[in-house]
């Protein structure tokens, strides 16, 4: 595990930076490398435009064998060079709390246990969520704004209400 460049936040400073309304400027494109699929933002920026030192990390492994499929997707959180947040799934988690969840969970900033605190988190597709569908879940449990998304369609006008 790389350790992190710059001491993390303290919990009420990352819990700030969650709540903070921000937005990217598109859909980052993904990425295929060494076994792996990713989607990174490269600046979070707030309401006036400044970047918030934040970007978002998606990635996947890829499958290794035909017909198997690929890990599960995981997504951070980073700022700074440190995950403040992370969603990710394992069979069963034991956070240094005690607490343990099954299946998604998000881990959570605290000034006692930095990352190895957390919840139980339900992505709405739950386990057949895909990279990129983790990746908008994330962005919008985290009060991030996809300005302009490359998976969005333009909507039908509606003919029923035209005079």
């Amino acid at each position: 595990m790389q350790r992190p460049l710059t001491a993390g936040p303290s919990k009420s400073d990352a819990d700030a930076l969650v709540a903070l309304p921000k937005y990217i400027k598109r859909m980052p494109p993904v990425r295929e490398r060494t076994g792996s699929r990713r989607i990174k933002t490269r600046s979070v920026y707030d309401s006036s435009g400044r970047p918030t030192g934040l970007m978002v990390d998606a990635h996947v492994s890829m499958p290794r064998q035909r017909g198997r499929h690929g890990e599960v997707p995981q997504v951070s959180l980073v700022w700074r060079n440190v995950s403040i947040r992370c969603i990710d799934w394992e069979v069963r988690h034991t956070f240094a709390d005690g607490t343990v969840v099954v299946g998604w969970h998000e881990h959570l900033w605290d000034d006692t246990h930095r990352r190895e605190a957390g919840r139980r988190f339900d992505p709405p597709l739950g386990s057949s969520a895909t990279l990129e569908q983790l990746f908008v879940c994330a962005c919008q449990h985290w009060n991030i704004t996809i300005l302009t998304r490359q998976d969005q369609h333009l909507r039908e006008v509606d003919k029923g209400n035209e005079h």
